[in-house]
């Protein structure tokens, strides 16, 4: 499978302000408690999966903090066998005034985990869960073509289809000749232009290392994550610490704190 991973580490706080709405049951069978929370005074909810003992009988609009958070590929009730695939996400509620924080330090919620197709940022998310971006080899490039509604190509003026991204296949060299390898594959989409310029005298075997990663849920048959990247730089030329289009963690936080604001001005 590709991008075959488990969980990502969500850094509660990057989420935004979070108010206590209710308890809710989810779930293929509807029996998994939730807490619905209200995002920085908007309209937005999130569900959270709390710990063990958590107090649903919390008035409306209680603040909390959230903090040892995560997200994983759920099920929800649907019409289809067996449910629909959905990031669900779990962690530690506490009262906004508890001294508790993360296990995980800040500096290593280094991506942004997205939704929907303009990749809203949702919040901060510790990439090192998915694979070791260092630990990546290049062994092909394949063009992604926008379609329609009826998964047609769409085509430019000339009649030529579009490219949507173009999709880096990667090995992961820890587990290259495992017997065990169903989890060895990563792939990762850049935007058309940034990809043509990257694609110039690379070669399979090629060790990079991706920069401003952004983590999409997408649970459909072929894997439960899209991983984005802003580019990609040759691991002899991050080792060697040439500047490069590393999106830091301020830039991730002022990305996800734009966001934010966005939202609760509307």
């Amino acid at each position: 499978m590709v991008n075959k991973f488990n969980k990502l580490s969500l850094q509660g706080k990057s989420l935004g302000k979070l108010t206590y709405v209710g308890r809710n049951k989810v779930g293929t069978n509807g029996d998994v408690s939730v807490a619905v929370l209200n995002i920085n005074d908007t309209l937005n909810t999130e569900n959270i999966t709390p710990q063990a003992g958590f107090d649903f009988a919390k008035p409306f609009g209680t603040e909390l903090k959230l903090i040892n958070a995560s997200i994983i590929g759920g099920e929800a009730r649907s019409n289809r066998r067996g449910g629909a695939r959905v990031a669900t996400k779990s962690g530690t509620l506490l009262p906004i005034s508890d001294s508790q924080t993360d296990g995980i330090p800040e500096s290593e919620y280094d991506a942004v985990f997205v939704s929907g197709k303009d990749k809203t940022p949702v919040g901060r998310v510790r990439s090192a869960d998915a694979f070791d971006s260092h630990d990546l080899i290049l062994f092909s490039v394949t063009p992604n073509y926008q379609s329609d509604n009826q998964n047609n190509p769409v085509r430019d003026d000339n009649g030529e289809p579009i490219i949507s991204n173009y999709q880096f296949n990667f090995m992961q060299q820890s587990k290259s000749g495992e017997i065990d390898d169903d989890d060895t594959f990563i792939r990762i989409l850049i935007d058309p232009t940034e990809s043509e310029r990257l694609q110039v005298n690379l070669k399979p075997g090629t060790k990079l290392v991706p920069q401003g990663l952004k983590f999409a849920f997408v649970g459909n048959n072929a894997t439960d994550w899209t991983v984005y990247a802003d580019t990609l730089i040759a691991l002899d030329e991050e080792k060697s610490g040439k500047p490069t289009k590393q999106t830091s963690n301020n830039q991730i936080k002022k990305e996800v704190n734009r966001e934010n604001t966005t939202n609760n001005s509307n």
